[in-house]
């Protein structure tokens, strides 16, 4: 039986050997988390009827940097193996794309009355009550 001598900090023979992981794409938390802000920011200053024309940009913002942006970003972070960062920003991506489609197109077909219990629907994924939905 013959014995080796090896350098410490060298793997064993045979041993797996563990390379640092490289990463290929940037950071994307900063993109996500400034599309979800910016976009939240913009429709809360409708919300809270402190620049009523707010809309008009907050549904810009909601499709193309809300929405895209931050589903680029939760793709990326899938790329970087970082699952609850991917399921965040895509899942609020999806959302913000979603709502830009339901205020967009939907909420002219609708009867006025309506439309506050069909939007705290949709907003809430359905989980309202079945008579609001």
């Amino acid at each position: 039986m013959t014995m080796h001598n090896h350098e410490p900090g060298e793997p064993l023979e045979g041993a797996d050997v563990r390379l640092p992981a490289l990463q290929s794409v940037a950071d994307p938390a900063p993109l996500g988390l400034a599309a979800f802000a910016m976009t939240t920011f913009a429709l809360s200053l409708m919300n809270a009827n402190i620049w009523p024309a707010a809309i008009f940009p907050a549904l810009a913002l909601a499709l193309v940097y809300g929405g895209f942006a931050q589903l680029l970003a939760g793709m990326w972070e899938f790329v970087r193996k970082n699952t609850f960062g991917a399921l965040a920003f895509t899942s609020y991506g999806a959302f913000w794309i979603s709502y830009y489609v339901f205020v967009k197109f939907l909420v002219g077909a609708l009867k006025p009355a309506l439309v506050p219990a069909r939007l705290a629907c949709s907003c809430s994924g359905g989980r309202s009550s079945p008579s609001t939905c």
